[in-house]
C-alpha cells in the first residue's frame, strides 16, 4: 500500500530506539496495543501500534444548540464517539533514529528533547530553495515576541513574503526541487506531502531518508534564508549544564557575569520594583530599577551556594505603582526569566534571556563581533557626564531628566523627548528622537537609551531606524517636526527650519548624522563598551548601522557610552499601603 502524507523526526546522534522512547506514555501490551520489531533493508524498525478510541455519546455543544433552535419533540442525537488506531514508525539509520507518526497521539510517545529542533525546517529549506514557498511562518524577538503567519496564492520566492530585517523564519511550506509535485513543510519535524498519481512506498521512503539526511547536514539555507534563526534551541543535557554555570556565578557572587532585565520593555517611568510580596510582610522595599546584586541586598535566599534553578524560578520581582501606591496585580516575572547572560563554552556561545537558552550560530557570533569591533565609540564633552538623572517626583531614574539638563546646558539643541507628533494618519504619541542639534552644518538626531539589558538597549536601536527612515519618507511626520520646532520658541529656530525643509523630497540623510547615546552608572568599575552588549543588542546595532548609513544614507552613525549619576533608590513601604 502506498501512502499520500508522512511526517518524519530525526533523532540526534547516538540514540537508539529504546532511549528515544517515553515509556511512561505507552499503555502496556494488549490487543489494543501492539509492538513489532522487524527489519526492511537490513535496517532495524519498531513499530508500536495502538487502538485509540473517545468522544461522548452524548450530543455536540453545537448540535444541542440546534435542537435548542429547532424546539422538535423528537431532537436529533447523534454520538461523538469514535475509533482509530494511531502509530509511530521507528528505523535505525546509523547513529540515529528517524520515527514516523500517524494518525493522532503517537508523536507524544517521542522523548522530543533527543531530537533535532530544526530538522523539518533545515530540509525544506535546502531541498526546496527559496523560490517556490508557499507559507511561511517567522518570529520577531525584540522587546515582545511577535508570530507572524504569511501565506501566498500560489508559489512564490522568499523575497515575496516581505519578511523584515529582524523577524526569524521557523517555518515554510514549499515545493521540492526535485519533484514540483511533492511538498515539504518543516518545523522541527519534517512532513512530504505527495500530489496526484504520485505515492510514497517503502522504497521511495528509504530513499528520501537518505536524501534528507543529506540535506540536514548542509548549510546551503544561509544563504537562501538570511532569515532563519541564528539562535537554536539547546538540549536538556546542555541546558543543565549551562544552568549549572549560572547558579555558580550566583553563589560566586560575579554579578559581572550576568544582570537582571525585566523580559519586556518597560517605559522607565512606569514602575519601580519589589522582591516581596505577601500577607505575612509588613513592609517592603521599592527599588528603582532591578539589579543583580539585589539578591544579596534583599537576602532573597539564605545561602547562595543552595541556590537551585527551581528557586529562582520561585523568587518573582513584582512591579510597583508609584501613581497608585500599590504593587500592581498580577504584574510580575519570575527571576529566573529576568537573567540575561552570555557563556562561551566548548568554542560556542549561549544565551540565556527571557528564561531560554539559545545557541548562537557560529558564524552568526563571528559576523556580529566582528562587525562591532569595526564600529569607533565617540566620546561627548566632559560638560556633559555625570549628569544626575534622578527624578524625584517619580522616585526613578530617568532618560527624560538627562535628556532635559542636556538641552538646558547646549543652546544649539532642541528637546523632542515626549513630544508626541504624528506619522501619517496615525495617533500623535511618536517622537522622532530625544534631541535634535544643528552643529557644523549638519542636524544631529539624537537617540538616548539607558543601559538595562537587551530590551532597552534593542528599543534604542529599532526606534532609531524606525523614526529615520519615516524622517525621510513621511511628509506629516516632517511637517509635524517642523511645527514642533517652531512651537519650541528656541532662539536658533529659524536656523532650524531652514535645515529641516519643508518639502519631503528636499529633506535628505546626507544632511544628518545619527547620534546613539547609552547611559551608564558613573559608579561601574568598568566603562561599558560595545563589545560588553547582549548579543541582540549588538545585532539590532548592526541592522541598524546598515540601515541608516547603507540604505538611507544618513551622512554618519555614531556611538557613545555616557556616565550618568544614578541614584539607587530603594524607598520602604508599609504593605497595607502597597496593597491598596
Amino acid at each position: 500500500m502506498d501512502l499520500g502524507k508522512i511526517t518524519l523526526y530525526l533523532s540526534k546522534e547516538k540514540k537508539t530506539l529504546e532511549e528515544v522512547i517515553d515509556n511512561s506514555k505507552l499503555p502496556n501490551e494488549s490487543a489494543r496495543f501492539v509492538v513489532k520489531d522487524f527489519s526492511y533493508k537490513e535496517r532495524s524498525c519498531r513499530f508500536y501500534c495502538r487502538q485509540i478510541s473517545g468522544g461522548t455519546t452524548d450530543n455536540p455543544p453545537w448540535l444541542n444548540f440546534v435542537n435548542s433552535g429547532i424546539g422538535d419533540a423528537n431532537p436529533i442525537n447523534f454520538s461523538s464517539t469514535y475509533t482509530r488506531p494511531t502509530g509511530l514508525l521507528l528505523v535505525e539509520w546509523g547513529e540515529r533514529i528517524v520515527a514516523a507518526s500517524f494518525g493522532l497521539q503517537a508523536g507524544s510517545w517521542l522523548k522530543k528533547y533527543l531530537f533535532e529542533p530544526d530538522f523539518g525546517v533545515k530540509v525544506a529549506m535546502n531541498l526546496c530553495g527559496n523560490k517556490k514557498v508557499r507559507q511561511a511562518k517567522s518570529s520577531i524577538q525584540l522587546a515582545t515576541t511577535q508570530m507572524i503567519d504569511r501565506q501566498l496564492s500560489r508559489p512564490s520566492e522568499a523575497f515575496d513574503f516581505g519578511m523584515g530585517e529582524t523577524e526569524f523564519l521557523q517555518y515554510i511550506s514549499a515545493h521540492f526541487l526535485a519533484n514540483e509535485k511533492i511538498t515539504l513543510q518543516g518545523k522541527d519535524c519534517l512532513t512530504i506531502k505527495l500530489a496526484g498519481d504520485d505515492k510514497l512506498s517503502w522504497d521511495t521512503l528509504f530513499d528520501f531518508i537518505e536524501q534528507f539526511l543529506d540535506a540536514f547536514s548542509k548549510e546551503t539555507y544561509k544563504e537562501l534564508f538570511p532569515n532563519y534563526p541564528n539562535l537554536t534551541p539547546v538540549s536538556n543535557e546542555k541546558i543543565e549544564d549551562l544552568d549549572n554555570k549560572l547558579l555558580s556565578f550566583i553563589a560566586g557572587k560575579e554579578f559581572d557575569k550576568f544582570h537582571l532585565s525585566i523580559p519586556e520593555f518597560i517605559p522607565d517611568d512606569e514602575y519601580s520594583f519589589t522582591y516581596r510580596h505577601g500577607r505575612g510582610m509588613k513592609k517592603i522595599n521599592v527599588h528603582s530599577h532591578v539589579d543583580a546584586k539585589h539578591i544579596v541586598e534583599e537576602k532573597l535566599f539564605r545561602n547562595l551556594e543552595d541556590v537551585s534553578i527551581q528557586s529562582l524560578n520561585n523568587k518573582k520581582i513584582y512591579a510597583y505603582s508609584h501613581e497608585e501606591s500599590k504593587i500592581v496585580e498580577g504584574r510580575y516575572w519570575k527571576l529566573y526569566d529576568c537573567i540575561v547572560t552570555e557563556i562561551e563554552d566548548e568554542g560556542s556561545c549561549y544565551t540565556l534571556s527571557a528564561g531560554v537558552w539559545r545557541k548562537v550560530d557560529d558564524d552568526f557570533y563571528n559576523a556580529v563581533n566582528n562587525f562591532v569591533k569595526g564600529i569607533s565609540e565617540e566620546d561627548i564633552p566632559k560638560q556633559y557626564h555625570d549628569i544626575p538623572i534622578f527624578c524625584m517626583e517619580s522616585k526613578r531614574n530617568k532618560e527624560a531628566v538627562f535628556n532635559s539638563e542636556y538641552c538646558k546646558k547646549d543652546d544649539k539643541s532642541i528637546l523632542f523627548d515626549q513630544s508626541k507628533l504624528k506619522i501619517g494618519k496615525g495617533r500623535a504619541d511618536k517622537e522622532f528622537c530625544d534631541i535634535l542639534k544643528l552643529d557644523n552644518r549638519k542636524g544631529e538626531i539624537i537617540h538616548v537609551k539607558r543601559l538595562g539589558g537587551s530590551s532597552a538597549v534593542n528599543h534604542l536601536f529599532s526606534q532609531a531606524r524606525f523614526y529615520c527612515e519615516f524622517f525621510l519618507t513621511d511628509e506629516t511626520f516632517v511637517q509635524e517636526i517642523r511645527n514642533h520646532i517652531t512651537d519650541s520658541k528656541h532662539a536658533l529656530k529659524s536656523e532650524f527650519l531652514a535645515h529641516v525643509k519643508e518639502n519631503l523630497s528636499d529633506v535628505c540623510g546626507q544632511d544628518y548624522i545619527v547620534r546613539l547615546w547609552i547611559l551608564y552608572d558613573n559608579k561601574l568599575k568598568e566603562i561599558p563598551k560595545l563589545e560588553s552588549l547582549p548579543l541582540m543588542a549588538k545585532y539590532e546595532l548592526k541592522l541598524t548601522y546598515e540601515k541608516l548609513r547603507n540604505a538611507l544614507k544618513y551622512s554618519d552613525i555614531t556611538f557613545s557610552m555616557i556616565p550618568v549619576m544614578l541614584t539607587g533608590h530603594k524607598e520602604e513601604i508599609r504593605t497595607d499601603t502597597a496593597r491598596k
